[in-house]
């Protein structure tokens, strides 16, 4: 059977775009007028295999700040006392992002037809995150979608403020990189090599430094080309790498074990598996659905075997804490304290305490990183380029003493 691109104005006047498969031109317009939809244009697709169910774009465009507003919005009108589809078409006329406000009008019109908010927002997983959806699901199955909302609101703010803290400690060392090695191969291609004529004339031998840094200027400016090609050939196999079990394994490693970034990372995932699991507990999710969840949102693979075994414990009895003890990439207050919230049921309110705790450990070590990495960078900044200015000085000098003598 064929399948249709169709532009079509729902019943809320929003201009809806997206993939049907129909018999004809005609069965695709006459279940779009069912579904109270005027067609506006509707054109065949050849290669739909390729295309079914697919958007143009490679990601959803949607960001996390972007789901921080949706919730935050659509709690507030939930709480004025609005619908959900009242509360949906604000949000849709608010929305200053143009692929949230796609996805929200599919939304929108999914529950026009008669589906629960539930099953809109699963049918939108590119935008939509699983933690997200499950939570939505709880909150219609338990009647308090509003304050499922405000919780999922709060997750996603904290989350995104991590994230943000994180970037912003090493976005200052990853411009100083880019412009050191920016600066030092303008050097070594365009200015040192406009003394090599002059040098090479000179009677006198060279300094080691001056011999180093024309050797490796030499290098650059002919294998150049081999050196790019070795780096992407690099990238390539580790990215190729990465996608088997034990390269996953492999990073989720180094990225804990590499000093400074890698405490860094330690606490970001433990934030993440507290606030979490501790969002669903409070919510009425049980147990086990809640670390399945869990171990959703977690990509550390390190974390994630942790997780299972957490979740093999709860199924045979012994508690969740167990699988947190003695590992080497949980620190002891971690476990420590979620085996005090198992023990007097208040495991939902002791992981939010966690999660508020490491919270406050990561400003201290972002603040730590970036009073650490900023003098680093420059000094190496300036070690590379004084190394450079000085083998071109030193021979420099060096004639000017020889026609001053």
């Amino acid at each position: 059977m064929p399948y249709y691109r169709y532009k079509a104005r729902n019943r809320d006047k929003y201009i809806v775009s997206d993939i049907m498969e129909a018999l004809d031109k005609g069965d695709c317009v006459r279940k779009l007028k069912k579904n109270d939809m005027v067609p506006l244009d509707v054109v065949e697709i050849k290669i739909a295999s390729f295309l079914k169910g697919k958007d143009i774009t490679i990601t959803s465009g949607v960001k996390k700040q972007d789901l921080v507003f949706f919730l935050s919005q659509f709690y507030n009108l939930l709480n004025s006392g609005l619908g959900i589809i009242d509360s949906l078409k604000i949000i849709i006329d608010q929305a200053e992002n143009k692929y949230l406000k796609k996805y929200l009008i599919k939304v929108l019109q999914d529950i026009r037809n008669g589906s629960s908010l539930y099953g809109a927002l699963s049918r939108q997983r590119k935008v939509f995150p699983k933690l997200l959806i499950e939570m939505i699901r709880v909150g219609e199955v338990i009647g308090n979608l509003k304050k499922i909302v405000y919780d999922l609101h709060a997750y996603y703010q904290k989350q995104t403020k991590t994230s943000s803290e994180i970037k912003s400690a090493l976005m200052y060392p990853v411009f100083l990189l880019i412009a050191t090695i920016s600066v030092t191969t303008f050097l070594l291609i365009a200015v040192v090599p406009q003394f090599q004529d002059t040098f090479s004339q000179m009677d006198k031998e060279l300094p080691f430094v001056t011999r180093f840094v024309l050797n490796v200027s030499h290098f650059i400016q002919t294998q150049f080309i081999f050196v790019l090609l070795f780096i992407s050939l690099f990238a390539i196999l580790a990215i190729l790498f990465n996608r088997s079990k034990e390269g996953k394994m492999f990073y989720s490693k180094l990225a804990l074990k590499i000093p400074i970034f890698g405490q860094i990372s330690r606490k970001g995932n433990l934030i993440k598996i507290a606030r979490t699991y501790g969002t669903l507990l409070d919510n009425s999710v049980n147990a086990i659905e809640g670390l399945e969840i869990t171990r959703n949102v977690i990509s550390n693979q390190i974390y994630i075997e942790i997780l299972d075994k957490s979740l093999l414990n709860i199924q045979n009895g012994v508690p969740l804490s167990k699988a947190f003890e003695k590992q080497w990439s949980v620190d002891p207050v971690f476990s420590s304290m979620m085996a005090i919230g198992e023990e007097t049921a208040t495991l939902d309110e002791m992981l939010n305490s966690i999660a508020d705790y490491y919270d406050n450990e990561m400003d201290m070590s972002v603040e730590k990183l970036k009073k650490m990495m900023e003098p680093l960078m420059i000094m190496i900044l300036a070690t590379i380029v004084g190394t450079i200015v000085l083998s071109i000085m030193l021979p420099m000098f060096g004639m000017m003493d020889g026609g001053l003598s």
